[in-house]
């Protein structure tokens, strides 16, 4: 199963948090899990829920393995604002700016 189609199975959009994934999957899990079905459409249920199961397995490995890219740019990233993009909540501060003596060797 394709990223794509476990996406569109669970009615997610292009980005989503885990909750909103763990979310998707239960209401997906409770319209289809095989106690619900109709009067002889169990069958369909259970083939329709292992494909539920399949598709949150694959986004959940997907987000346990993305990975980051570590290259250089050609013009410094501000950290700051790497930082806050996606770590501020508010809670804690950013990161001291950098030492710019540093930069000077």
């Amino acid at each position: 199963m394709t990223l794509e189609e476990a996406r569109k199975l669970l009615g997610l959009d292009l980005k989503a948090t885990r909750k909103e994934i763990r979310a998707a999957y239960r209401r997906a899990a409770r319209r289809w899990h095989p106690d619900r079905a109709p009067a002889r459409r169990e069958e369909e249920y259970r083939e329709k829920m292992q494909q539920v199961n399949a598709a949150y397995q694959r986004i959940i490995q997907f987000i346990e393995e993305y990975r980051f890219e570590l290259v250089d740019r050609s013009s410094p990233e501000d950290v700051q604002q790497w930082w806050q993009d996606r770590f501020f909540s508010g809670v804690w501060t950013p990161p001291p700016p950098p030492d710019p003596e540093e930069d000077q060797e």
